[in-house]
Protein backbone atom coordinates (compact mmCIF):
# COMPACT_ATOMS: atom_id res chain seq x y z
CA UNK A 1 0.00 0.00 0.00
CA UNK A 2 2.89 2.44 0.51
CA UNK A 3 4.21 1.70 -2.80
CA UNK A 4 0.92 2.35 -4.09
CA UNK A 5 0.45 5.55 -2.39
CA UNK A 6 4.07 6.81 -3.72
CA UNK A 7 3.28 6.08 -6.67
CA UNK A 8 0.39 7.75 -7.35
CA UNK A 9 1.77 10.90 -5.57
CA UNK A 10 4.81 10.89 -8.05
CA UNK A 11 2.54 10.50 -10.32
CA UNK A 12 0.52 13.40 -9.39
CA UNK A 13 3.90 15.36 -9.23
CA UNK A 14 4.79 14.86 -12.95
CA UNK A 15 0.94 15.15 -13.92
CA UNK A 16 1.49 17.50 -16.90
CA UNK A 17 -1.32 20.02 -16.41
CA UNK A 18 0.24 20.41 -13.31
CA UNK A 19 3.47 21.63 -15.97
CA UNK A 20 1.63 24.72 -17.26
CA UNK A 21 2.87 27.88 -17.52
CA UNK A 22 1.48 31.34 -16.14
CA UNK A 23 3.77 34.18 -17.86
CA UNK A 24 3.57 37.80 -18.56
CA UNK A 25 4.80 39.14 -21.53
CA UNK A 26 7.60 42.22 -21.58
CA UNK A 27 7.78 44.68 -24.69
CA UNK A 28 10.83 46.06 -24.22
CA UNK A 29 10.85 49.60 -25.17
CA UNK A 30 14.08 51.77 -24.21
CA UNK A 31 12.38 54.04 -21.37
CA UNK A 32 12.28 51.00 -19.81
CA UNK A 33 15.83 51.04 -19.72
CA UNK A 34 15.35 54.21 -17.39
CA UNK A 35 14.12 52.38 -14.14
CA UNK A 36 16.66 52.14 -11.95
CA UNK A 37 17.71 48.13 -10.41
CA UNK A 38 15.78 48.72 -7.38
CA UNK A 39 12.24 49.45 -8.69
CA UNK A 40 12.97 46.59 -11.50
CA UNK A 41 14.17 44.12 -8.87
CA UNK A 42 10.89 44.90 -6.52
CA UNK A 43 8.94 44.55 -9.71
CA UNK A 44 9.85 41.14 -10.27
CA UNK A 45 9.93 39.88 -6.74
CA UNK A 46 6.16 41.52 -7.07
CA UNK A 47 5.29 38.94 -10.00
CA UNK A 48 6.39 35.97 -8.86
CA UNK A 49 4.64 36.70 -5.13
CA UNK A 50 1.83 37.52 -7.09
CA UNK A 51 2.36 33.86 -9.23
CA UNK A 52 3.86 34.27 -12.12
CA UNK A 53 6.63 31.77 -12.44
CA UNK A 54 7.09 33.55 -16.38
CA UNK A 55 9.12 36.65 -17.47
CA UNK A 56 8.18 36.44 -21.61
CA UNK A 57 10.84 38.99 -22.93
CA UNK A 58 8.67 39.45 -26.64
CA UNK A 59 11.79 40.88 -28.24
CA UNK A 60 15.85 41.39 -28.11
CA UNK A 61 15.99 43.53 -31.18
CA UNK A 62 13.35 45.53 -32.67
CA UNK A 63 14.59 47.24 -35.61
CA UNK A 64 17.54 49.09 -35.08
CA UNK A 65 16.76 48.97 -31.22
CA UNK A 66 18.39 47.39 -28.61
CA UNK A 67 21.73 46.70 -30.79
CA UNK A 68 24.32 48.50 -29.26
CA UNK A 69 26.50 47.14 -26.66
CA UNK A 70 25.17 48.46 -23.51
CA UNK A 71 21.15 48.21 -24.68
CA UNK A 72 21.88 44.27 -25.05
CA UNK A 73 24.01 44.42 -21.59
CA UNK A 74 20.80 46.05 -19.91
CA UNK A 75 18.44 43.46 -21.27
CA UNK A 76 20.64 40.78 -20.24
CA UNK A 77 20.28 42.91 -16.25
CA UNK A 78 16.88 42.74 -16.37
CA UNK A 79 16.70 39.06 -17.47
CA UNK A 80 18.81 38.23 -14.70
CA UNK A 81 16.57 39.85 -12.25
CA UNK A 82 13.55 37.90 -12.91
CA UNK A 83 15.68 34.75 -12.20
CA UNK A 84 16.94 36.05 -8.81
CA UNK A 85 13.22 36.57 -8.48
CA UNK A 86 12.89 33.17 -8.74
CA UNK A 87 10.75 33.40 -12.26
CA UNK A 88 11.98 31.65 -15.28
CA UNK A 89 12.82 33.76 -18.32
CA UNK A 90 11.96 33.21 -22.21
CA UNK A 91 13.59 34.84 -24.63
CA UNK A 92 12.52 36.71 -27.34
CA UNK A 93 14.19 37.21 -30.14
CA UNK A 94 14.35 39.72 -33.53
CA UNK A 95 11.38 41.83 -34.48
CA UNK A 96 10.88 43.53 -37.92
CA UNK A 97 8.71 45.98 -37.67
CA UNK A 98 8.03 45.45 -41.34
CA UNK A 99 6.88 41.52 -40.65
CA UNK A 100 3.15 42.43 -42.09
CA UNK A 101 4.23 44.18 -44.94
CA UNK A 102 6.81 41.71 -46.30
CA UNK A 103 4.24 39.06 -45.96
CA UNK A 104 2.92 40.24 -49.12
CA UNK A 105 5.63 39.15 -51.69
CA UNK A 106 6.00 36.47 -53.68
CA UNK A 107 6.56 32.60 -52.36
CA UNK A 108 9.67 32.74 -53.69
CA UNK A 109 10.53 36.70 -52.38
CA UNK A 110 8.91 35.20 -49.10
CA UNK A 111 11.03 32.40 -48.16
CA UNK A 112 13.79 34.46 -48.57
CA UNK A 113 12.48 36.98 -46.57
CA UNK A 114 12.38 34.33 -43.77
CA UNK A 115 15.50 33.04 -44.32
CA UNK A 116 16.88 36.63 -43.54
CA UNK A 117 14.79 36.22 -39.92
CA UNK A 118 15.54 32.81 -39.25
CA UNK A 119 19.60 34.15 -39.57
CA UNK A 120 18.79 36.98 -37.43
CA UNK A 121 17.07 35.08 -34.68
CA UNK A 122 19.97 32.48 -34.88
CA UNK A 123 22.32 35.24 -34.34
CA UNK A 124 20.31 36.97 -31.44
CA UNK A 125 20.20 33.42 -29.38
CA UNK A 126 23.94 32.83 -29.97
CA UNK A 127 25.03 36.12 -28.49
CA UNK A 128 22.76 35.60 -25.67
CA UNK A 129 24.07 32.64 -25.13
CA UNK A 130 27.95 33.56 -25.71
CA UNK A 131 28.30 36.89 -24.48
CA UNK A 132 26.00 36.73 -21.08
CA UNK A 133 26.27 33.07 -19.97
CA UNK A 134 22.95 33.53 -19.97
CA UNK A 135 20.40 29.91 -19.76
CA UNK A 136 16.86 30.94 -21.32
CA UNK A 137 13.73 28.99 -20.29
CA UNK A 138 12.46 29.26 -23.90
CA UNK A 139 13.24 31.03 -26.85
CA UNK A 140 10.05 33.02 -28.46
CA UNK A 141 9.99 33.70 -32.02
CA UNK A 142 8.98 37.55 -32.08
CA UNK A 143 6.83 37.76 -35.27
CA UNK A 144 2.97 37.41 -34.90
CA UNK A 145 0.80 34.81 -37.39
CA UNK A 146 -2.82 35.83 -38.02
CA UNK A 147 -5.45 34.63 -39.70
CA UNK A 148 -5.48 36.90 -42.99
CA UNK A 149 -2.32 36.72 -44.64
CA UNK A 150 -2.60 32.58 -44.26
CA UNK A 151 -5.92 32.05 -45.22
CA UNK A 152 -4.92 29.79 -47.92
CA UNK A 153 -3.03 26.17 -47.18
CA UNK A 154 -1.67 26.50 -50.43
CA UNK A 155 0.52 29.81 -49.55
CA UNK A 156 1.04 28.05 -46.21
CA UNK A 157 4.66 25.65 -47.05
CA UNK A 158 7.36 29.03 -46.97
CA UNK A 159 5.67 29.74 -43.19
CA UNK A 160 5.66 26.13 -42.08
CA UNK A 161 9.49 25.35 -43.58
CA UNK A 162 10.97 28.74 -41.46
CA UNK A 163 8.59 27.66 -38.21
CA UNK A 164 10.00 23.90 -38.51
CA UNK A 165 13.37 24.80 -39.94
CA UNK A 166 13.75 27.77 -36.97
CA UNK A 167 12.74 25.41 -34.11
CA UNK A 168 15.95 22.78 -35.32
CA UNK A 169 18.01 25.38 -35.38
CA UNK A 170 17.01 27.16 -32.25
CA UNK A 171 17.08 23.98 -30.11
CA UNK A 172 20.83 23.52 -31.54
CA UNK A 173 22.13 26.87 -29.91
CA UNK A 174 19.90 25.55 -26.30
CA UNK A 175 17.42 22.90 -26.60
CA UNK A 176 14.62 24.72 -25.21
CA UNK A 177 10.95 24.84 -26.20
CA UNK A 178 10.15 27.65 -28.77
CA UNK A 179 7.49 29.37 -28.82
CA UNK A 180 5.53 31.81 -31.01
CA UNK A 181 2.23 33.58 -30.87
CA UNK A 182 -1.07 34.04 -33.00
CA UNK A 183 -4.06 36.00 -33.03
CA UNK A 184 -7.10 36.05 -34.88
CA UNK A 185 -10.08 38.95 -36.56
CA UNK A 186 -12.40 36.48 -37.51
CA UNK A 187 -10.66 36.42 -41.29
CA UNK A 188 -11.18 32.41 -41.30
CA UNK A 189 -13.49 30.05 -40.03
CA UNK A 190 -12.25 28.78 -36.18
CA UNK A 191 -12.61 25.61 -37.80
CA UNK A 192 -10.01 26.56 -40.33
CA UNK A 193 -7.89 28.63 -37.88
CA UNK A 194 -7.80 25.36 -35.71
CA UNK A 195 -6.48 23.80 -38.66
CA UNK A 196 -3.62 26.50 -38.76
CA UNK A 197 -2.11 26.56 -35.78
CA UNK A 198 -2.32 22.21 -36.24
CA UNK A 199 -0.18 22.93 -38.84
CA UNK A 200 2.18 25.11 -36.96
CA UNK A 201 2.08 22.68 -34.02
CA UNK A 202 3.54 19.73 -36.04
CA UNK A 203 6.31 22.24 -37.57
CA UNK A 204 6.91 21.55 -33.66
CA UNK A 205 6.74 24.94 -32.49
CA UNK A 206 4.71 25.90 -28.96
CA UNK A 207 1.91 28.58 -30.27
CA UNK A 208 0.04 30.96 -27.79
CA UNK A 209 -3.47 32.65 -29.02
CA UNK A 210 -4.01 36.28 -28.11
CA UNK A 211 -7.26 36.27 -26.86
CA UNK A 212 -8.51 39.06 -28.87
CA UNK A 213 -10.32 40.62 -25.74
CA UNK A 214 -8.26 43.97 -25.69
CA UNK A 215 -8.47 44.72 -29.40
CA UNK A 216 -11.98 44.00 -29.52
CA UNK A 217 -12.32 43.57 -33.37
CA UNK A 218 -15.04 40.94 -31.98
CA UNK A 219 -17.31 40.16 -29.49
CA UNK A 220 -17.31 37.76 -26.44
CA UNK A 221 -19.33 35.10 -28.04
CA UNK A 222 -17.39 34.86 -31.35
CA UNK A 223 -13.75 35.21 -29.45
CA UNK A 224 -14.91 32.29 -27.66
CA UNK A 225 -15.99 29.82 -30.51
CA UNK A 226 -12.51 30.43 -31.79
CA UNK A 227 -10.47 29.80 -28.33
CA UNK A 228 -12.76 26.93 -27.98
CA UNK A 229 -11.84 25.82 -31.66
CA UNK A 230 -7.63 26.18 -30.87
CA UNK A 231 -7.35 25.65 -27.18
CA UNK A 232 -10.50 24.06 -25.73
CA UNK A 233 -10.58 20.76 -23.73
CA UNK A 234 -12.59 18.95 -26.62
CA UNK A 235 -10.63 16.15 -28.28
CA UNK A 236 -7.11 17.52 -29.30
CA UNK A 237 -6.59 21.51 -29.45
CA UNK A 238 -3.10 22.41 -30.94
CA UNK A 239 -2.35 25.77 -29.15
CA UNK A 240 -0.19 25.12 -26.20
CA UNK A 241 -1.88 28.09 -24.66
CA UNK A 242 -3.75 31.51 -24.45
CA UNK A 243 -2.39 35.39 -24.03
CA UNK A 244 -5.22 37.25 -22.30
CA UNK A 245 -5.40 40.69 -23.10
CA UNK A 246 -4.44 43.38 -19.88
CA UNK A 247 -5.36 46.12 -22.40
CA UNK A 248 -8.24 48.12 -24.25
CA UNK A 249 -6.99 49.53 -27.10
CA UNK A 250 -7.40 52.70 -28.32
CA UNK A 251 -9.31 54.09 -31.63
CA UNK A 252 -7.40 55.18 -34.65
CA UNK A 253 -5.00 53.39 -37.29
CA UNK A 254 -1.77 54.03 -34.63
CA UNK A 255 -1.89 51.68 -31.47
CA UNK A 256 -2.66 53.16 -28.16
CA UNK A 257 -4.24 51.51 -25.66
CA UNK A 258 -4.84 51.66 -21.46
CA UNK A 259 -4.83 49.28 -19.10
CA UNK A 260 -8.00 47.49 -18.31
CA UNK A 261 -10.38 47.87 -14.55
CA UNK A 262 -8.26 46.26 -12.15
CA UNK A 263 -11.58 44.54 -11.42
CA UNK A 264 -11.38 43.07 -15.07
CA UNK A 265 -7.54 42.51 -14.80
CA UNK A 266 -8.17 40.27 -11.19
CA UNK A 267 -10.92 38.71 -12.91
CA UNK A 268 -8.31 37.97 -15.64
CA UNK A 269 -5.75 36.70 -13.43
CA UNK A 270 -8.09 34.11 -12.07
CA UNK A 271 -8.94 32.29 -14.94
CA UNK A 272 -6.84 30.08 -16.74
CA UNK A 273 -6.72 27.77 -20.22
CA UNK A 274 -8.26 24.76 -20.31
CA UNK A 275 -6.89 21.81 -19.91
CA UNK A 276 -3.80 22.98 -18.06
CA UNK A 277 -2.56 24.79 -20.99
CA UNK A 278 -0.80 28.25 -20.30
CA UNK A 279 -1.71 31.04 -19.16
CA UNK A 280 -0.17 34.38 -20.60
CA UNK A 281 -0.84 37.88 -19.75
CA UNK A 282 -0.19 41.27 -22.13
CA UNK A 283 1.12 43.10 -20.75
CA UNK A 284 3.42 44.01 -17.43
CA UNK A 285 3.21 47.58 -18.02
CA UNK A 286 -0.55 47.40 -17.39
CA UNK A 287 -0.62 45.34 -14.50
CA UNK A 288 -1.65 47.67 -11.48
CA UNK A 289 1.75 46.34 -10.09
CA UNK A 290 3.73 47.94 -12.40
CA UNK A 291 1.77 51.57 -11.57
CA UNK A 292 4.78 54.08 -10.72
CA UNK A 293 7.42 52.12 -11.94
CA UNK A 294 6.32 51.34 -15.85
CA UNK A 295 4.81 53.82 -18.35
CA UNK A 296 2.31 52.47 -20.71
CA UNK A 297 1.32 55.55 -22.59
Amino acid sequence: MAKLLTLLFTLLLVNPFSQAMTGIFWQPQNRDMQINDAHWQSLMNALHQQDFDTLVVQWTRYGDAFTQPQERTNLIHRAEAAKRAGLKVIVGLNADPDFFHHQKQSPAALENYFNHLRAADIQQAQRWMSQAGFQPDGWYISAEIDDLNWRDVSVRAPLLKWLKDSRQMLQAVADKPVYISSFFAGNMSPDGYRQLLSEMHDAGVKVWVQDGSGVGKLTAAQRERYLTASAGCQNVTPASGIVYELFVAGKGKTFSARPKSPAEIATLMAKHSSCGKDSLYFSLRYLPAAQGIMEYN
